[in-house]
Order: structure tokens, then C-alpha cells, then sequence
């Protein structure tokens, strides 16, 4: 067994720990993800936007959803420790409607709370742990009507994330220590910055994006490039890849997408 090979399993082993101690990072659903979910209870509070107070919604009603005015929104914070985090952008909504589903584990408490300060709504879930962890991750929806976000960041350290549908944001950021992230149609118009540590990454382009600069890059894993590139550029040293190059006509003020893993495959598509 070589030395990268070694690192690998080091990297997956601690992932696994984190999982059951509820210690490490994450992101999303893609395909075959390295974390299933299981639902069961969902959230039950409501959240006015005008004031910054905190809310707790881990407390709720089976088939309830928590539903949040975002008129004043510019920008969205997730965080979690371990979940399964699902963000949709819905154009038949006027809120945000946000639904917990705590799976059938038996050995975490988990906690969400919500706060709006100075046009900011920031989501956080929390597990403590009560013994050792083997059931299913709980999992967090998150519906966002179809509005203009300055920026939408989500930071999730065990479990899969998942963007997808009908979402307008200028930066986008997903970032995860253990887990897949699948984004779909969903895209920032300035920025763009996907990255796990352990985990794949599938990033499938909105129809008719605008001009955008590409840069792939994973330490070990494969870049599956499905999209036409003008300048592509391929680097390999060892087992690390990268891929550089622009989707349509290459400007120097076109949009950025930065995609990274260190252990895990990369899929790029239409």
C-alpha cells in the first residue's frame, strides 16, 4: 500500500470518528452519499424578521414546518455539525419554510435555532451527544423563496449538503470535513466556492450560465469534466489533479467557480 493510499484511509477513519463523537465538518447528497438520512420530527416556530432574536425549533410537532419572513433578507448563514442539510429555492413560496427531521438515533440531542441580525439570517444545528452514535444523521430542509441573496454560506461538518433549483445568489459557499455536496441549477453570479475534505463534489450548471472561470482541483480522486472549456488547462503531479478553464467566451470580469476536494471525485456537468 503507498504512502497516498495511507493518507486516504487516515482521512476516512477520522471522518468516521468525528461521525460517532459528533466532532467533524460536513456537506451534501450526491450519488452514493456517505451518510444516509431518515426522517421523523420537524420544526414548529415562526421568526420575525425585524428583530435578531434567537429561536429554538428543536422542540416541535411531527409534520410541522417553521416558516421564516425573509423580505428583509440579503444573506444566509447554515451551520451544523453533523446533519444531512438540504437548501431548495422554491419560485411557489413567499417565506422561507425550514423542516427537522431528527432521524431514529437515540444517542444525540439535536438543537436548532435561528437569528435575523442586520439583514443576515443565520441557522444553526447542534448535536450533543448522549452516547455513542450509530443511527442516521438527523436531516435540515431549508425552502427559500425565489429572491435576490447577496450571499448564501453553509458550513456543515458530518453529513451530505444539497443546493439545488431556482436559487439567485451573487456568492455562494459550501464547505464541509466529511461528506458529499451536490449542486444543482444553482450557481453564485460573482462567486462560487465548494470544498470537502473527505467526500465527492457534483456541480451541475444552471441552463445558459454567464461567462464563468473554472478551477478544479483534487489532492486524490478524478475530475470528471462533462462541460466544454475554452483555455482548459490540465495539471497532474502524482495523484493530485487540476482543471482550469472558462465556460463560454473567457473575460477577464467573469464569475468565479473554485471546486476542491482532498479525498473524493469531482463530477462537472450540464
Amino acid at each position: 500500500m503507498n504512502s497516498n493510499m495511507k493518507l486516504a484511509m487516515i482521512l476516512l477513519a477520522a471522518a468516521s470518528i468525528g461521525l460517532a463523537g459528533c466532532t467533524k465538518e460536513s456537506s451534501v447528497t450526491s450519488t452514493p452519499s456517505l451518510f444516509q438520512q431518515n426522517s421523523s420530527i420537524s420544526t414548529n416556530t415562526n421568526v420575525n424578521s425585524e428583530t435578531s432574536e434567537i429561536r429554538n425549533v428543536s422542540n416541535a410537532v411531527k409534520g410541522d414546518i417553521s416558516q421564516i419572513d425573509v423580505t428583509n433578507i440579503h444573506s444566509l448563514k447554515i451551520q451544523s455539525n453533523a446533519a444531512i442539510v438540504t437548501v431548495i429555492g422554491d419560485k411557489q413560496i413567499n417565506q422561507a419554510e425550514l423542516e427537522l427531521s431528527k432521524g431514529n438515533s437515540q444517542g444525540m440531542d439535536t438543537n436548532v435555532t435561528t437569528s435575523i441580525q442586520d439583514g443576515t439570517l443565520q441557522i444553526i444545528l447542534e448535536n450533543k451527544q448522549k452516547i455513542i452514535n450509530t443511527g442516521p444523521l438527523p436531516s435540515l430542509t431549508i425552502r427559500l423563496p425565489y429572491k435576490e441573496f447577496k450571499s448564501l454560506k453553509i458550513d456543515n461538518k458530518i453529513g451530505n449538503i444539497s443546493v439545488e433549483s431556482e436559487l439567485s445568489v451573487q456568492h455562494l459557499n459550501v464547505s464541509s470535513s466529511a461528506g458529499d455536496i451536490t449542486v444543482t441549477d444553482v450557481i453564485g453570479m460573482e462567486s462560487s466556492k465548494i470544498s470537502t475534505n473527505v467526500g465527492s463534489v457534483e456541480f451541475a450548471l444552471p441552463d445558459q450560465p454567464a461567462p464563468l472561470y473554472v478551477n478544479l482541483s483534487t489532492k486524490i480522486g478524478t475530475i470528471d469534466n462533462q462541460v466544454t472549456l475554452e483555455k482548459a488547462t490540465n495539471t497532474t503531479k502524482f495523484v493530485s489533479k487540476e482543471l482550469h478553464g472558462y465556460v463560454g467566451k473567457a473575460q477577464s470580469e467573469s464569475a468565479t467557480l473554485n471546486i476542491s476536494t482532498q479525498v473524493g471525485e469531482i463530477l462537472f456537468k450540464n
